[in-house]
């Protein structure tokens, strides 16, 4: 593995508007990319800089000839990784940037470097983390798609149970399906995902559900939040709609599955002599994003992607790539019951198929249309099944929900409360029981919500002595807390405020947040806490 990111490019002198190269040569061309790429300068106005010809500025590696007549040659670029700043945009810049406005080039195959893939989480799941999450080796997934837009929530939940019913494992929103007046997001996560869980308990096998968490800047955490609370591990995304690095920061922040859209990445793939092919920008870059899935237009579907272009994209997607995942390629489109032989034989086993027109084809019996296309997938490959997991065995990256629980003890309709500060039956308890976190000085009393009282929340009491702390941390539930004994510090964000008795403070998911007793006396205060909630991130 060389220590340069190498792009190669195919480029076209002959192309119609791009005359001048016929005469100026292929190097001139090359060249320009090069210096269009990084110092978006002619060559010499590097104001007695040589360095930046010779660190910044990209060396050619190869360049070979594919039909001189024609005027087509491929080339290969090696950048120094520093230019990119081992960040996405910056590196989609230097992919694509500026010669994206140029009609005769075209992305063929980046190789990079160690050290760059090692900046990047990728799939956070990957094929086997979702194979474990659902138990099933050996064969090919099966992924519905719930539709058409205009059916009301209630009826895609019906839809969904028959989906599982039949066997799927993988149910996924259309990617036209958001927060429609007519199907509000919430509403559908929370009916589909009750309904498929009835079926799973039914079937004792297990279907994921993907929502289309697609949306906003300043609404897609709180879509991907609300599907966490109701249960749902993935979702599905369009990286073009909402931006690669906001897909990439939402897939490394949160612990869930993420299954990527295509839609408007077609563009870049209809010219063969300009734009991105589908196996750099669906497979490499999508994977470097973190897709754990990469949706793209099946070979032989309504859209005209090669077989060719198909087995590429499902090669980048599955094949050693640094530390990073391998991930599933999902064709979609152009399946039927007759071709799925063939598609087993082209994609293999680490491969989902997605389907959506043809399970609605029959639709009065939805259930057994999966279960068909299920057997039909099934009967190439010999398939192997376990216990579903409840979550992966990969490393939670940062939070996993929900936790099971526990009844601690007796539930009182009354808690006397002592003067030192402590409540008859309710005992105090360590504060990280078996978590290993920074604090000091503090425990717990749990008060209700443990003792199987049938409230969504729980009260706890805490106390902090003098010089003592909790940990710094962020998780996905809220908190209130309110001041009862004391004065402490409250720190969240970049912000500070002293706490006195009765104050009350509030913490948003996923705000860094610690509080401290800096003074000589004990610190105490209520904690009002979701019942389900997941585990404390360090900071």
């Amino acid at each position: 593995m060389s220590d340069t990111i190498d792009i190669t490019y195919e480029l076209t002198s002959h192309h119609e508007g791009y005359e001048r190269y016929r005469a100026d040569g292929i190097e001139t061309l090359i060249r320009e990319i090069a210096l269009e790429q990084t110092v978006e300068v002619p060559d010499g106005y590097f104001f007695n800089q040589p360095h930046i010809n010779t660190t910044i500025v990209p060396t050619v590696k190869d360049l070979q000839p594919i039909d001189q007549a024609a005027g087509r040659y491929r080339a290969t670029l090696s950048f120094n990784p520093e230019v990119t700043a081992c960040q996405l945009p910056q590196f989609l810049n230097v992919l694509f940037g500026n010669i994206s406005f140029k009609g005769n080039v075209r992305v063929v195959g980046i190789d990079f470097p160690e050290d760059f893939l090692k900046a990047f989480k990728g799939p956070g799941y990957g094929i086997p983390g979702i194979r474990q999450l659902l138990g099933v080796y050996g064969r090919p997934l099966l992924c519905a798609v719930l539709k058409p837009m205009g059916l009301s929530p209630a009826d895609l939940a019906n839809l969904a149970a028959e989906f599982a019913l039949g066997g799927t494992d993988i149910i996924k929103d259309d990617h036209g399906l958001v927060d429609q007046t007519f199907c509000p997001f919430e509403q559908r996560v929370t009916l589909c995902q009750q309904a498929i869980e009835a079926a799973n308990a039914k079937t004792s096998r297990k279907t994921l559900y993907f929502p289309n968490v697609t949306d906003g800047a300043d609404k897609l955490e709180d879509r991907i939040r609300f599907a966490l609370r109701c249960g749902v591990v993935g979702v599905l995304v369009a990286p073009w709609l909402v931006g690669l690095d906001t897909v990439r920061y939402l897939a490394s922040t949160y612990r869930i599955i993420i299954m990527a859209h295509p839609a408007m990445t077609g563009a870049y793939f209809h010219d063969p002599n300009y734009g991105i092919r589908p196996s750099v920008l669906l497979g490499s870059v999508f994977r470097l994003m973190g897709a754990d899935l990469s949706i793209f237009p099946n070979a032989g579907g309504r859209f005209n992607f090669t077989p060719e272009e198909s087995l590429a994209l499902s090669h980048s997607l599955r094949a050693p790539f640094g530390q990073l995942k391998p991930a599933f390629p999902a064709p979609a489109g152009g399946m039927s019951l007759s071709n799925i032989p063939d598609m087993a034989a082209m994609y293999g086993v680490d491969t989902v198929y997605t389907i959506g027109g043809s399970l609605l084809k029959y639709p009065d019996d939805i259930r057994d249309s999966t279960r068909v296309f299920l057997e039909k997938i099934t009967s190439g490959f010999s398939q192997a099944t376990c216990q579903p997991s409840t979550q992966s065995s990969t490393p939670p990256r940062q939070f996993t929900l929900p936790l099971t629980s526990v009844t601690l003890g007796e539930v009182f309709e009354h808690l006397s409360f002592r003067e030192d500060f402590g409540w008859s039956g309710r005992p105090p308890r360590p504060y990280k029981d078996g978590v290993n976190l920074p604090f000091r000085y503090i425990n717990r009393h749990e008060l209700i919500g443990r003792y199987g009282e049938e409230t969504r929340f729980d009260l706890r009491y805490f106390q902090i002595e003098p010089g003592g702390y909790s940990s710094l941390e962020r998780h996905l539930h809220i908190h209130v807390v309110i001041c009862i004994r004391g004065e402490g510090v409250f720190i969240i964000g970049g912000n500070r405020y002293t706490l006195r008795p009765f104050d009350v403070a509030y913490i948003a998911p996923m705000h860094p947040h610690q509080l401290l007793n800096e003074s000589d006396a004990p610190f105490g205060f209520f904690c009002i806490v979701d019942h389900e909630r997941d585990r404390p991130i360090p900071l």
